[in-house]
């Protein structure tokens, strides 16, 4: 059997609500993903992360993730200091869902993995998952079978089975964590 993860996305506001969700998170979880956005709010997570750059210029934070801990770095577009990055984390390429998969194509070479959007709109928690994500999936895995594939949003535990399925290998999710982290613990 595939490998996979299931990871829980943190987005928090403040510092008081990003250290409450961190406290959420069972003690067995051992991986979390902060979801970043412009403002930089930061409370030590006590385990490992991933952090998810939704910021208009990455580049001027990516050395503070780093000096964080981050294990992994989600981008949404490939500059010129990737390779120095690559160094110290792995670095994915992070696509939202309205972007057409063949403008991203000639970059996945140059990253470790590919982070999907699987919502419309990023940046808020508790969005429904958008069906197309699953031939989006699909094309990536066809295309480049070998790159790990992590899809973020709307994914709960009526969908996360069919993602799985269809090429995903690790699921980020948000407000849906719980009840999925509940259901798989009583399997």
């Amino acid at each position: 059997m595939e490998m996979h993860e299931i990871i829980p996305a943190i987005l928090g506001h403040t510092e008081d609500e990003l250290a409450e969700q961190i406290k959420s998170i069972p003690p067995e979880i051992t991986f979390i993903h902060f979801d970043v956005l412009e403002e930089d709010i930061w409370v030590e997570p006590g385990r490992d992360f991933e952090a998810h750059l939704m910021v208009a210029e990455p580049d001027k934070i990516i050395d503070e993730w780093f000096k964080r801990g981050a294990k992994r770095l989600s981008v949404h577009s490939v500059g010129p200091n990737l390779p120095k990055h690559r160094e110290q984390a792995e670095i994915g390429l992070a696509v939202v869902l309205q972007k057409p998969l063949e403008e991203v194509f000639p970059f996945l070479d140059f990253v470790d993995y590919v982070h999907l959007m699987s919502i419309a709109q990023i940046g808020e928690q508790g969005h429904p998952l958008d069906e197309r994500i699953f031939d989006r999936i699909k094309a990536v895995r066809e295309k480049f079978p070998n790159i790990p594939i992590s899809v973020d949003g709307g994914i709960n535990v009526n969908n996360y089975q069919k993602l799985l399925d269809a090429g995903a290998n690790r699921l980020v999710i948000g407000k849906g964590f719980k009840e999925l982290w509940d259901s798989l613990k009583t399997k």
